[in-house]
């Protein structure tokens, strides 16, 4: 969400700085008309605040990611950095896996 709000607001002072560029080098055709300088300050305005707004969810983001838990994937449990079940859980599917994967018949010779 915050790099959707950053990009969002680059984009509007991008594109606010490119129509006050054209509506200063063109000021004496009619195309400057059509761009009011009210309307350029209010959306260089919101672009401001979209930034701002995007730095200050970036600095959530990332608080919010050391505060939380691990949990295990099925019980919800606590569980230590970097795993995905608990020790439970882990050697049911563990065990599950060596069974599906070792059930070849043996040939008899």
């Amino acid at each position: 969400m915050s790099s959707t709000l950053l990009r969002l607001g680059l984009w509007i002072v991008i594109l606010v700085l490119a129509a006050y560029v054209l509506h200063e080098s063109l000021e004496e055709q009619p195309i400057a008309e059509m761009i009011p300088m009210a309307l350029l300050a209010k959306a260089l305005t919101l672009g401001i605040v979209l930034v701002a707004a995007g730095f200050v969810f970036r600095l959530f983001e990332k608080s919010a990611k050391v505060v939380a838990k691990n949990r295990c994937a099925v019980c919800r449990t606590p569980i230590v950095h970097g795993a995905i079940y608990c020790r439970e859980h882990l050697r049911s599917v563990l065990h599950s896996e060596d069974e599906r994967l070792h059930q070849t018949k043996i040939r008899r010779t």
